[in-house]
């Protein structure tokens, strides 16, 4: 039975790595070396988690769907950070860039995804502090809390 799961999270992986133009990472495999995870634990329950110098950083836990989103979530922020550092105006914040881009490639996997992430980055930023902040996000139906 989890053979199955995992055969069907590690086709999901693939199918939003291609939409993604990225490469996917093996579903089922907790790699500890600065790599990001998506596995099935004993109770049947999808995790999510990254791992940075041997410790594991964040660990996601949900059902296929969340898992899916986080994997999409970070992959789309990675290309929104390498197209930012190529193609921001220099006296731009390149954050505005970033999370546009991030929005715009996560949208063509999932909308619904879309928007959930502007909107847990706008409430990361502002139990950060960074009120202020929130406003470089792209502007979007419940951003602003």
């Amino acid at each position: 039975m989890v053979e199955d799961k995992t055969a069907h999270l590690q086709s999901e992986v693939n199918r939003i790595a291609a939409l993604l133009n990225a490469r996917p990472i093996q579903a089922g495999v907790v790699l500890k070396d600065d790599d990001r995870n998506v596995y099935i634990d004993d109770d049947g329950r999808y995790h999510y988690d990254y791992w940075e110098r041997g410790r594991q950083r964040v660990d996601h836990v949900g059902d296929i769907d969340e898992a899916l989103y986080w994997f999409a979530c970070d992959i789309a922020f990675d290309i929104g950070g390498s197209y930012a550092a190529r193609h921001r105006p220099r006296d731009q914040d390149p954050r505005i860039l970033m999370w546009a881009k991030q929005y715009e490639v996560l949208n063509r996997v999932n909308p619904d995804w879309a928007a959930r992430c502007v909107r847990e980055t706008a409430e990361l930023l502002r139990r950060w502090g960074k009120h202020d902040d929130v406003a470089l996000l792209p502007n979007i139906p419940g951003r602003d809390g």
